[in-house]
């Protein structure tokens, strides 16, 4: 049973990074079915779960389960009727979060390093599509969207999209690379596995595909990740070694990557970037990142006095509600996260969805610092440093983002679980030989065999 379940958490994972490959390349015209290929391996994981009893029951369980009834029961009441989209908005907000903790009881620390090595291993080839979709015209097929849309890409800078990768579009590496750069810097300084060669590719890799994205998202995201790697060197037992081996494999990084050319071609485009943002709003780009990033936290507050008690129904907000009901994708109700949570959920339930939000980020925050300062475990406040503000306050419409935010947060709980120790193997009563069958020490004397002594006669 728990193997089935952890067979089926890889097929999460695998999914979630190649289900964009599969919209755009492979089956284009399944583009729309392809778009909840994760929930049926959800639903499957909490059948054999509950059958098996280990489906997690405790607080943060309670809660989904209440909010979604009475998001239900809002909708009804707001008026809005179309199950559809009833469903997949109780999809977004509510069905992959049991995950998490599902995740906590059949993973531990030795499965999250696994998926850090798979992690690793796919930035390799990551980089390389992203470097060969920023290469090419906005028109190739390489760059084409979900449904092979031509141009169905962002536009990045100097005549460049930002390049998803194998994912749909750009939000998957903003969450994809600061989670790799996580798992790079744990293991050159704590826990390494893959031979240092191979680590050191991941790493260039990594570092060539933050530019090549044209992302600011990407960048910032990285940076805080090796913000947290640097306070980690803090609380850990062997600081000097870490520094040493990790100072050393970044020396080697930063040579190598002078030596490519894309890399600098990625910098200037990335550069392009920031100064088009910065002069479009007419401020510096600091002030404009500032701004956006406070005006996400204070602008639902706004929008929450003019929502209505019961909100315009769950679902609503999201660009598959609004093409089910309007026949356009968009956002009919608004487009940052929170704010769009209290136009469809009303102030109070609104409330109650973000508080919950709020709550499970602090509770991940507060878990991996402990594991850091009481057990010197640098992995989980690497993990939170890399998927925390995705479960804070990220859309979770997009279903790359709704997967990362319930994969890092699953794996920043199954990471604070030690390695078993295989026990030695001991014999039962059973299992040991029987004293009274043992043949004596000594043979006995025969008319053939004389007696053995012990001493020689003096």
């Amino acid at each position: 049973m728990l193997k089935t379940i952890k067979f089926l958490l890889w097929s999460y994972l695998v999914l979630l990074i190649f289900e964009g490959a599969l919209r755009k390349w492979v089956f284009p015209g399944a583009a729309d079915a392809l778009l909840i290929i994760r929930d049926p391996v959800v639903i499957l994981i909490y059948v054999i779960a509950i059958f098996g009893g280990i489906f997690p029951v405790n607080r943060f369980i309670i809660a989904i389960g209440a909010l979604a009834v009475a998001s239900v029961a809002a909708s009804f009441i707001a008026g809005q009727h179309n199950l559809v989209v009833m469903l997949y908005g109780l999809r977004i907000n509510y069905l992959h979060l049991p995950l998490i903790w599902v995740m906590a009881e059949v993973l531990d620390v030795r499965d999250v390093r696994r998926y850090g090595i798979f992690i690793l291993l796919i930035a390799i080839p990551m980089a390389f599509v992203m470097v060969e979709q920023f290469r090419s015209p906005i028109n190739a097929r390489i760059n084409q969207g979900v449904g092979a849309t031509e141009g169905g890409q962002i536009f990045g800078a100097d005549g460049k999209i930002r390049p998803p990768g194998f994912f749909s579009f750009i939000t998957g590496p903003q969450l994809f690379l600061p989670l790799a750069a996580a798992f790079f810097f744990y293991q050159a300084s704590a826990k390494r596995q893959l031979p240092w060669l191979v680590l050191l590719g991941a790493g260039i890799s990594i570092a060539i595909a933050l530019p090549v994205s044209i992302s600011r998202t990407a960048v910032i995201a990285t940076v805080l990740v090796g913000g947290a790697f640097a306070f980690t060197l803090l609380f850990g037992s062997k600081r000097a070694g870490a520094l040493l081996r990790t100072g050393f494999l970044m020396g080697i990084l930063l040579v190598g990557l002078s030596y490519l050319p894309i890399f600098s071609e990625g910098r200037d485009a990335f550069l392009s970037r920031w100064q088009t943002a910065a002069t479009s709003n007419q401020g510096d780009a600091v002030q404009n990142i500032s701004d956006r990033v406070l005006g996400g936290f204070f602008q639902p507050f706004i929008m929450m006095k003019n929502a209505p008690l019961f909100g315009a129904g769950i679902g609503v907000g999201s660009n598959v509600g609004a093409r089910l009901l309007s026949g356009k994708v968009g956002f009919l109700l608004a487009e940052d996260e929170w704010s769009k949570i209290f136009l469809e959920l009303g102030p109070v339930l609104g409330l109650a969805f973000i508080g919950l939000r709020i709550v499970l980020t602090c509770y991940l925050g507060l878990v991996s610092l402990r594991a850091l300062m009481f057990r010197r475990e640098s992995l989980p406040i690497l993990l939170f440093s890399a998927a925390g503000v995705a479960v804070f306050e990220y859309q979770w419409g997009p279903p790359t983002i709704l997967g990362f935010a319930v994969l890092g947060a699953g794996m920043i709980l199954a990471a604070l679980k030690p390695e078993p120790v295989d026990e030695p193997v001991t014999e039962t009563p059973e299992q040991r030989p029987d004293s009274t069958t043992l043949p004596p020490a000594t043979p006995p004397a025969t008319p053939h065999r004389p007696p053995v002594l012990s001493k020689l006669p003096a």
